[in-house]
C-alpha cells in the first residue's frame, strides 16, 4: 500500500509578507483620506511607529535575509539578475499600464489630449526604470489629501538597490567567514551614518537619497548577516528574541533613537518567520505568495476609492484590503507566478549521467 505524502509544514514568512503588505493598506487608509499618520499602533505609541513602518522595514528585512540567501545559490551573476529582474519588473510593468488605463477615463478633457501628455510617459517610463521615479499626473488626484498616483513605488528602487549591493559579495558568496566580517563593518558604517551624519545625508538626494538608503539598507543587511549564520545552530534563539523584544519596546516607550529599532527588529522577524505553522502552510497551498502584488495594487486602489466614492477610514480600509488582495492573488498567479518559472534560465543545465 502506498502511503500519501505528507504535507510539508511552510515556514511563515509568506503570511508574514502578506501581513506587511496589508500593515501599508491600514497606514495609506489613514493617510490618504486625510488623517495624517494616525492608525492605531501611532494612537498606540505617540506616533513613534505606524503599521506601514513595521510592514516597510519588515520587506527589507526579508528580503535582505532570503535575496543573500539565493546570491549563495546563484550559479553565475546572470543567474542571479535574472531571478531578481523577474521576480520584479513583470507585476511593475502591469501594474503601471493598468493604472494609466484607468486614469484615462478620469483624465481631466481640460489638460489636453491624454497620449500627448508627457507625464503619461514619464510616469511609466520612470517607474520602470525604478531610479527615475514619477508619482503624479496633472489634474489627477489634485483635490484629494495626496494626489500620488502610486505613493508606494518608492521602495522599489531601494529594494532593487540593494539587490546590486549584494551583487559586490557575489565572488566571496561561499566564504562565510569573510561575509560576516565585511557585512558587519558596512552595517556599522550605515549605523554611523544614521546617527552622526544625518543631516549631510539628506542632501543628497540624486541618483537615490542616500538618508533613505542609509535607513532601510541597515534593516536589509542585517537580514542578510542573519543568513550568513547558520540558523539552527544559533543557541538560545527564543530568549534572543525576547531581549530584542524588550529592547524594542523600551525603545518605544521611551521614544530613543530609532537605531534600537535597527538593531531589536530584525533578528524578531527572522525568529517569527523561521517558524513553521499550519496557517503558513494553507495560505502558501491557497494563495501562494500575493504580497506583492498587495503592495503594489494597494495605493492605486485606495486612491480610486477615494475619487469615486469618498468613503470613510473604515469603509476605504475594508473595501481597499479585499480589492487589494484579489488582484494582488491574480497578480502573483497569472503574473508573477508564471514570470517565475524562467527564473533559471541562465542556470547551468545538469547533466544525467547514466
Amino acid at each position: 500500500m502506498i502511503k500519501p505524502r505528507e504535507t510539508r509544514i511552510a515556514n511563515n514568512f509568506d503570511v508574514i509578507r502578506i501581513l506587511f503588505a496589508w500593515f501599508v493598506i491600514v497606514s495609506h487608509s489613514y493617510v490618504l483620506n486625510g488623517n495624517g499618520p494616525t492608525d492605531p499602533l501611532a494612537s498606540l505609541t505617540n506616533g513613534y511607529m505606524i503599521f506601514s513602518f513595521i510592514g516597510v522595514k519588515g520587506f527589507f528585512i526579508i528580503s535582505g535575509y532570503l535575496i543573500f540567501q539565493s546570491l549563495e545559490r546563484s550559479q553565475s551573476i546572470a543567474d542571479y539578475l535574472a531571478k531578481r529582474m523577474l521576480r520584479i519588473f513583470p507585476a511593475l510593468i502591469v501594474v503601471l499600464a493598468l493604472t494609466l488605463l484607468i486614469v484615462y477615463f478620469i483624465y481631466p478633457t481640460h489638460e489636453g489630449y491624454y497620449l500627448l501628455d508627457p507625464e503619461i510617459y514619464k510616469y511609466f517610463l520612470g517607474n520602470s526604470v525604478l531610479f527615475m521615479p514619477h508619482f503624479f499626473i496633472k489634474g489627477i488626484f489634485v483635490n484629494q489629501p495626496n494626489p500620488a498616483i502610486n505613493g508606494s513605488l518608492w521602495t522599489i528602487e531601494f529594494e532593487f538597490f540593494f539587490y546590486m549591493v549584494l551583487l559586490l559579495f557575489f565572488p566571496i558568496r561561499k566564504n562565510k567567514n569573510a561575509l560576516k566580517i565585511l557585512l558587519s563593518l558596512l552595517i556599522i558604517g550605515l549605523f554611523a551614518g544614521n546617527i552622526f551624519f544625518i543631516d549631510e545625508l539628506k542632501k543628497i538626494t540624486s541618483p537615490i537619497s542616500l538618508e533613505l538608503a542609509f535607513d532601510l539598507g541597515t534593516y536589509f543587511l542585517i537580514g542578510s548577516l542573519i543568513a550568513c549564520f547558520n540558523w539552527e545552530r544559533i543557541p538560545y534563539k527564543l530568549w534572543i528574541t525576547i531581549a530584542f523584544g524588550v529592547v524594542l519596546v523600551i525603545a518605544t516607550v521611551f521614544k530613543l533613537n530609532y537605531s534600537w529599532v535597527q538593531i531589536s527588529l530584525p533578528f524578531i522577524i527572522i525568529f517569527l518567520g523561521k517558524q513553521s505553522s499550519r496557517i503558513a502552510t494553507i495560505s502558501h497551498q491557497v494563495l501562494g505568495d500575493p504580497s506583492y502584488g498587495i503592495y503594489l495594487y494597494g495605493f492605486p486602489i485606495q486612491q480610486f476609492i477615494i475619487y469615486f466614492f469618498k468613503p470613510t477610514t473604515v469603509t476605504l480600509l475594508i473595501s481597499s484590503t479585499i480589492l487589494s488582495f484579489v488582484i494582488g492573488y491574480l497578480s502573483w498567479t497569472f503574473i508573477e507566478k508564471r514570470a517565475l518559472v524562467y527564473k533559471n534560465i541562465f542556470a547551468p543545465k545538469r547533466t544525467i549521467v547514466d
